[in-house]
């Protein structure tokens, strides 16, 4: 039987229990409230899906994921490891203009990608209304290209990120200074089979190939 002194001991508990979840919530939401003042920023986050080379069909659901700030974007790329010698490689002379030959490019156990971010600031200007490699450097669009990271893919899924922030030098365009309103494309380029030495060092910060040899991800403003 349940005596008097052990019912009035439940009773403590409870409403032990009870004050200690009230306070817990209240400390979040100061907590939550103190974040935003702090900041003061608008925080954007979406998912996309990543395409196969040259788009068309869905390599990975939801794969990319874009922070936008009023100072920055951020991204995250979560996908599986292509396949070695399953998709097309870029050559070697698939290069910016003036840059030297990448080295080559072949199929291996341990491949390189690196990822990139296309930010076209102000996206209703982009010729023919439609953003590519033509308005990169463009002044009025804000066509500007990041590399965001690089690895050598050992695991069977590859994860990539990486931040831009206003201010930040770009590899090619004016630079970022529209986070919230920009139109971001993020593209994984193949580099082929890890080398060693300089190679691995051009392989893991120099571009190559172009769209149609690229995996990508489209975030509208």
């Amino acid at each position: 039987m349940t005596t008097k002194q052990d019912t009035e001991v439940r009773n403590r508990v409870r409403r032990r229990v009870a004050t200690m979840l009230t306070i817990a919530v209240a400390c979040a939401t100061i907590a939550a409230g103190v974040a935003q003042a702090a900041g003061n920023s608008r925080v954007v986050h979406r998912r996309a899906d990543v395409m196969v080379q040259g788009g068309g069909d869905v390599y990975q659901s939801r794969g990319a994921y874009l922070q936008r700030m009023d100072h920055s974007l951020e991204v995250w790329w979560s996908v599986k490891t292509p396949q070695s010698g399953s998709y097309v490689y870029p050559t070697p002379d698939m290069v910016p203009p003036g840059a030297p030959p990448h080295p080559p490019l072949e199929p291996g156990d341990d491949e390189v990608f690196t990822l990139w971010l296309f930010v076209f600031d102000n996206p209703e200007l982009c010729s023919d209304g439609v953003c590519d490699g033509d308005d990169i450097g463009d002044v009025d669009v804000g066509g500007s290209v990041y590399q965001v990271d690089g690895e050598i893919a050992y695991r069977t899924r590859l994860r990539m990120s990486g931040k831009v922030r206003l201010g930040q030098p770009a590899a090619n365009g004016p630079g970022l200074s529209n986070p919230l309103g920009a139109e971001v494309h993020v593209a994984m380029a193949p580099h082929g089979a890890a080398r060693d030495g300089a190679d691995l060092i051009r392989q893991l910060n120099s571009p190559v190939g172009n769209p149609t040899l690229w995996w990508a991800a489209l975030f509208l403003p």
